[in-house]
């Protein structure tokens, strides 16, 4: 525990999960990780549950599925172009753990944005549009 009452996560796991964000466009392996950061396999997949609750692949997999909500709603990528950004190679796969995160299809996710952006401009005053 650290002076202001929080525990302090394991600078392993930190690492990893550093590592993690920093190679998103990989799939990076459960033993790469674990040997970045010098323990074995088994020692870093208990440890990191141990950390965060949840197994290192469970981790990575939700980290990516945020990402891609994210970049869904904010950028004009294509579903396709999302998935293989994060590495996912296969987008069926991809769409599939998407909608069983998300409770909707990537594509779905895509035409929110989309319906939310073009009401706000239509009730916007022409100029606005413009950017003046």
């Amino acid at each position: 525990m650290n002076s202001s009452g929080y525990e302090l996560m394991d600078r392993r796991i930190e690492a990893a999960i550093e590592i993690v964000r920093l190679g998103r466009h990989r799939n990076m392996l459960v033993r790469e990780l674990a040997r970045k950061v010098n323990l074995s396999p088994w020692h870093f997949t208990r440890l990191f549950k141990a950390e965060t609750t949840f197994s290192p692949k469970q981790y990575i997999r939700d980290y990516k599925l945020r990402l891609a909500e994210q970049l869904l709603s904010e950028s004009f990528l294509s579903v396709k172009e999302v998935a293989a950004s994060l590495g996912f190679g296969d987008r069926s796969h991809f769409s599939r753990d998407f909608k069983r995160v998300h409770g909707q299809a990537p594509s779905a996710a895509r035409g929110q944005r989309k319906n939310v952006s073009s009401q706000d401009q239509q009730s916007r005053p022409l100029n606005s549009k413009l950017g003046y």
